[in-house]
């Protein structure tokens, strides 16, 4: 085992389940990664969830895009409780499949769904550039199925590019509860040990603020104490400022991008 973060504490707001690859990361280099779950994944009811999933299979889309792993997961869930997954591989197989980031891909890759685009930057912005340098995509047809709390960022400019983009909202997310994760990050933070936050969605940072809320009194001047706020992505950074905390953006918008930041500011 290395020591490059020997002693430092490293807090993310993910899953204990989404956050093993970052965990691993950090107790390879000598330290320890607190994952904070910050937001629960509330599915849409299943009669909405059937509709949505016979709107997909109805029309010839020649591109489906996911933006995150969550996306992957609230639609085959799905599909395995009615008995159609064979038929959403089949379908998504038929189409272009695009993956906002390997950790997407990844999801897919599980229900053998062959991914043939990822934008070399993983974020929004990433994906339209991707679309953007493209030819012949007019009229082309596109389904994106997404979080409720999602932005239309990419609906709006791959609209106007001219493409057909159809957007299904799979589910919603609402903050988590207090668990024994929270209350040891909140006793760490108090007395002054957390060394580094990353932060991994927009709707994190919300549900972050809010569950902070509830375990200190005074957050903004506790969090001084923190040496750097890390953000997955460029949305993900402008939502932190917002609550005005400066952050750094990792330049490479994975869990392994926010790492090596964390590092580099760490051991300097």
């Amino acid at each position: 085992m290395r020591s490059t973060l020997n002693g430092k504490i490293l807090a993310i707001t993910r899953s204990s389940r989404d956050a093993r690859e970052f965990c691993e990361l950090i107790a390879f280099e000598g330290g320890s990664a607190i994952a904070l779950p910050t937001i629960e994944i509330v599915p849409k009811e299943a009669k909405l969830m059937e509709e949505i999933m016979a709107m997909i299979f109805k029309n010839r889309y020649e591109y489906c895009a996911f933006l995150s792993p969550k996306a992957v997961g609230a639609l085959y869930d799905h599909a395995n409780r009615v008995c159609r997954t064979d038929q959403l591989t089949s379908f998504l197989n038929s189409t272009i499949v695009v993956a906002i980031g390997p950790a997407t891909m990844a999801r897919l890759a599980e229900h053998d769904v062959d991914v043939k685009l990822v934008p070399k930057v993983h974020s929004s912005a990433g994906l339209v550039e991707m679309f953007s340098k493209m030819e012949n995509l007019r009229n082309k047809k596109i389904v994106i199925p997404r979080s409720q709390a999602s932005d239309e960022f990419i609906e709006n400019k791959l609209s106007a590019i001219g493409m057909e983009v159809d957007v299904f909202f799979l589910y919603t997310v609402q903050t988590s509860g207090i668990t024994s994760a929270w209350k040891e990050f909140a006793s760490l933070l108090h007395q002054k040990k957390i060394d580094a936050i990353v932060f991994t969605s927009a709707s994190n940072v919300r549900s972050f603020f809010v569950i902070m809320g509830k375990l200190l009194s005074d957050v903004p001047s506790i969090l001084k104490h923190v040496r750097a706020f890390i953000t997955i992505g460029p949305m993900t950074h402008r939502e932190l400022n917002k609550m005005g905390i400066r952050s750094f953006e990792s330049t490479e918008h994975t869990i392994k991008g926010t790492f090596e930041l964390a590092k580099a500011i760490l051991t300097n």
